[in-house]
């Protein structure tokens, strides 16, 4: 699939249903031009603001993440990485293994994770996809 709106709206879904089984309430905002996709509130009230994000797994086991912005207009083709203060995760769905992860927007967030054990079996330094399933 490369239409990305189609991609959008699969991994908005896919977030949806990973944030209800996790007993969140996911509540969509009425424009859509915010920094923001989606707010989830969990049970004990607290509000997280989302931004979603659709990840294919590449060739080695991992998920390159792109935390940026892009749009057009009759002046060309825009790109615009995103500020600290314009949300609190990026909620990024990976379909290859149909699973949602969740990752702070820091500064100094992770630009990949790792689902599959590297072949040179490298173990310092990997951030590991399974460490981000849940908000922290």
């Amino acid at each position: 699939m490369h239409h990305t709106k189609a991609k959008a709206d699969i991994g908005l879904v896919k977030v949806i249903a990973d944030l209800t089984a996790k007993r969140y309430v996911p509540c969509i905002p009425l424009s859509e031009h915010q920094a923001y996709d989606l707010v989830a509130v969990s049970e004990k009230g607290n509000v997280f603001k989302l931004q979603v994000k659709y990840a294919r797994l590449k060739k080695n086991g991992t998920a390159e993440l792109r935390f940026r912005r892009n749009w057009s207009d009759s002046k060309g083709t825009h790109t615009r990485a995103y500020s600290a203060n314009e949300f609190d995760y990026y909620a990024i769905y990976c379909p290859d293994k149909d699973k949602v992860l969740y990752v702070s927007n820091k500064k100094n967030c992770p630009k990949a994770l790792r689902f599959d054990k590297p072949s040179n079996n490298q173990a310092r330094k990997i951030k590991w996809a399974e460490n981000y399933l849940l908000m922290k």
